[in-house]
């Protein structure tokens, strides 16, 4: 296993164990990071990219997309156009909603209760669910 799926997987169990101790900010982070990790997992070890390719790649695709996180979504929804195409929307719906939320809960000057904490992980689970089939992880 990658480093970048142990990742994964330690924040997914991260963002559990810190909604069960009401720490619901932080949960959306974690929960937002393990699905950034995973579609790292994916390009280092499905689409087989080396770590030179991803950075020269994303150097240039992240001024071109408006970020870094940008430019992975849509380096895995050309991926995953290909492979599934029925699967975009959702892959891009799940995503953008867990994004919103993680600005909310790292950049706002807002309270981030329980059931949005809860949902962020549901949305995780649901692009890593959804990943997973697609993809070699």
């Amino acid at each position: 296993m990658s480093e970048w799926k142990k990742k994964s997987k330690e924040n997914q169990k991260s963002a559990k164990l810190l909604i069960q101790n009401s720490n619901f900010s932080s949960s959306v982070h974690c929960a937002y990071y393990s699905n950034i990790q995973l579609m790292l997992h994916i390009l280092l070890h499905d689409i087989k990219l080396s770590e030179t390719e991803i950075e020269a790649e994303s150097k240039q695709g992240s001024l071109d997309e408006g970020g870094f996180h940008n430019w992975l979504k849509a380096a895995i929804t050309r991926e995953l156009f290909v492979r599934d195409f029925m699967l975009v929307r959702d892959f891009n719906n799940f995503f953008g909603q867990l994004k919103s939320l993680r600005i909310k809960a790292d950049y706002k000057n807002l309270l981030i209760l329980e059931q949005k904490a809860k949902n962020g992980l549901d949305l995780s689970r649901n692009i890593t669910k959804l990943l997973e089939e697609k993809f070699k992880v």
